[in-house]
């Protein structure tokens, strides 16, 4: 659920489409085709206006502040408004109702009734209930405005105004293609989302850092959410007096297994695509970005890890945060193995040649794109450090040490002070007494001190950058450029590293405690130098070109079904249940089984403990009615559908619309296919929804819950 912070946007380059290639929209099915690929529902039963249909039945998961930046999908799978989604979805959620005496991380959570049912403040859950093309309106409004960005937010407001004053939907306007194409989604936010079970860490995440991202893949990678309403159905606040959402459409459940070769659809949110990126930005992506975020997860990670590993409790409050750095760290070593060995870079560049000579072929063309891919070349070869130091301050420095911004959160507080208004600084202490609980139960100074400190002294060496070493900043004169000297001073003496010292500042705020603060001073210092760095690249000139490149990919191939990137809008992608060949003599079976986790189980390591009771199941053969046609536990498989990020808690669906699984992984062979689809090798994992119905039943004991499913055998 943590979002990586103030995450600079990067740019996208085109590739030829494959049979199973896209991230389509819901408005593109008629023109896709969707039957003659094996579906058997209609274009109309999958996305409808006024009817019922499929994507009634996926929802986006998301938090109050940002409801339609979507962290991972979700599907409803009863009429009391039950939710399917991955352990690694809801993990944020299971970690927070964790402590030392409720620890649902190592022994699981299964409510028996809907009263012990846990609400999650801060997370939604979001229906599409609509999507327009808004492209000319916006585009004939934003010629009157100089500032194209300022016409943007404008024009969109209003369009955004004219649907939500005039009903209870939330709405949203995103670019498509590089501000090439604009939509309208109307939206339905649900707020009191609630967790109903889910298994403990050692089927939730069995495998862990050493099979993320691979396959074969033995994971148990779900967990059950329930949305609530209010007695008129509609969303609204937690409150005890809420009902279960009777959803339009939820997903009936297939007993009935597959084969390889089946049809398998997903339908979610992914979150973001650069299938639309120049071979010059995904060079220097590949060198100092991905090189970057390496570097901050090799020390990082390995900070979290000396301190979870010496008491339960530090292990309960980080578990989440270093799971969510290790996911991306190993992608980003991933990605750019990928690109190398699939020669990304050199196929995007011979795409490009092909641009070039497009471009000379005509005048007009000359004129309108003239020495565009030259322009974006130079942009990259010039900035390719300073990306690298964005990244080092922004997903490094400002995401991982915590009191940054939590400090910065605090300074709401000026205003309340300058305004003189003692009813508006009640309402802000309050709110701030909100954030610091939540901030603390899961804080360690000591943690957040040694990350400050790591991650510091590798900017200074593994960059050449000195971000702290200024003539003005205190680091150079007072101490000597010792980190932890003056690590231990911040850390000992700033009100917002200790809950106490808050608390009593809180209490009595000032603008002189404030601005003398050493924390305070260290987060200003680093953020003034974070919008520096981000100024000097510059945003404007590179986002114009990229809009010039897209157009001219579009316009050269006008009469092609183009897909537009993944931007955390809903997307359809069809593809088969099918086995892959990673490398010479090597092949990989479609599907595993519980077999595989008894194989792999290792009591000495955590990552492949596996619980007491569900070894005993498996000795007694007490799998019920979830076995498969061999008498085992099906327990994942793999399809050649197209998914990314955000995708995470998608339904695999059969032909018929009914849930086969969870979709949770891709593979390792094919990393790089955020920026490339690669159709010999890249593969979605999902988990088999019969373990997901046997680990709720058997292991979990709330075979109550598959009362309220639609169960198809």
């Amino acid at each position: 659920m943590k979002k990586i912070l103030l995450a600079i946007g990067f740019v996208f380059c085109l590739n030829p489409l494959f049979a199973d290639e896209g991230m389509w929209l819901l408005s593109m099915l008629d023109k896709l085709g969707i039957e003659q690929k094996g579906c058997k529902l209609s274009p109309e039963q999958i996305y409808s206006i006024n009817h019922s249909s499929l994507k009634d039945a996926v929802l986006g998961l998301g938090e109050s502040d940002h409801p339609y930046n979507f962290f991972c999908t979700s599907e409803l799978v009863s009429d009391k408004g039950l939710l399917f989604t991955n352990y690694h979805c809801g993990f944020e959620m299971i970690q927070k109702h964790s402590s030392l005496t409720h620890n649902y991380i190592d022994n699981g959570f299964w409510a028996q009734n809907q009263s012990e049912e846990i609400p999650n403040e801060g997370v939604t859950a979001t229906r599409m209930v609509a999507m327009y093309d808004v492209t000319d309106s916006i585009l004939a409004a934003i010629n009157n405005y100089a500032n194209k960005e300022k016409g943007l937010d404008d024009i969109s407001e209003k369009i955004i105004k004219s649907v939500t004053d005039t009903c209870a939907y939330g709405a949203d306007v995103v670019s498509f293609f590089n501000d090439n194409q604009y939509f309208l989604f109307v939206y339905e936010t649900y707020k009191d989302v609630r967790l109903v079970g889910a298994p403990p860490r050692s089927i939730g995440k069995f495998g862990d850092e050493t099979d993320n991202w691979v396959w074969p893949r033995h994971t148990g990678d779900f967990c059950v959410l329930r949305v609530y309403t209010n007695d008129l159905g509609m969303p609204d606040e937690y409150s005890t007096s809420n009902k279960p959402l009777t959803p339009k459409h939820y997903l009936p459940i297939s007993m009935k297994g597959f084969e390889e070769g089946d049809y398998a659809m997903v339908m979610g949110f992914p979150g973001t695509t650069d299938r639309y990126r120049s071979a010059c930005d995904i060079k220097y992506f590949q060198q100092m970005h991905n090189a970057t975020f390496k570097l901050i997860g090799d020390v990082s990670l390995a900070t979290y890890k000396k301190f979870m590993n010496q008491d339960t409790a530090t292990r309960i409050q980080y578990t989440a945060k270093y799971d969510a750095l290790s996911n991306y760290w190993k992608y980003s070593i991933g990605q750019n193995q990928g690109i190398y060995n699939l020669n990304v870079v050199d196929k995007k560049f011979k795409q490009e040649e092909a641009m070039r000579t497009w471009i000379a072929e005509d005048s007009n063309r000359v004129a309108k794109y003239g020495n565009m891919l030259d322009t974006l070349a130079d942009f990259y070869h010039n900035n390719g450090m300073l990306n690298a130091y964005y990244a080092m301050l922004n997903i490094g420095l400002l995401n991982v040490v915590e009191s940054f911004m939590f400090t910065y959160e605090n300074l709401v507080i000026l205003d309340a002070i300058e305004a003189q208004d003692p009813i508006a600084l009640r309402e802000v202490q309050i709110s701030l007494q909100d954030k610091a609980k939540n901030h603390f139960k899961d804080y360690n100074s000591d943690v957040d001190k040694a990350q400050f400190v790591a991650l510091t002294y590798a900017s200074w060496y593994n960059l050449g950058y000195y971000i702290y070493t200024s003539k003005n900043f205190p680091l150079t004169k007072k101490y000597k450029n010792d980190v932890n000297k003056y690590a231990d001073y911040v850390y000992s003496k700033s009100v917002f590293t200790d809950e106490k010292r808050y608390e009593a500042f809180l209490k009595n705020p000032s603008h002189k405690v404030l601005y003398s603060d050493p924390m305070f001073q260290l987060m200003r210092y680093t953020l003034l130098e974070y919008f520096r760095i981000r100024d000097a690249i510059d945003s404007k000139k590179i986002d114009s070109l990229n809009t010039l490149y897209v157009d001219a990919l579009l316009q050269m191939n006008p009469d092609s079904l183009h897909y537009p990137d993944a931007n955390s809008t809903m997307r359809l992608t069809y593809g088969y249940i099918k086995s892959y060949e990673p490398k010479d003599g090597v092949t990989y079976h479609y599907y595993t089984t519980l077999k595989g986790v008894m194989e792999k189980m290792d009591s000495t390591n955590q990552e492949f403990e596996v619980p007491a009771k569900l070894v005993e199941l498996y000795k007694q053969k007490d799998f019920g009615q979830y076995a498969d046609k061999n008498g085992e536990i099906p327990l994942c498989f793999i399809t050649t559908n197209d998914i990314t990020g955000g995708n995470s808690g998608s339904p695999v669906m059969n032909a018929n619309g009914e849930l086969i699984g969870l979709a949770f992984d891709g593979n390792w062979e094919a990393m790089s296919g955020d920026i490339i689809f690669e159709p010999t090798v890249q593969r979605t994992i999902a988990v088999d929804v019969r373990y997901v119905l046997f680990i709720i039943d058997k292991l979990g004991g709330a075979g109550y819950l598959l009362d309220e499913m639609n169960i198809v055998k």
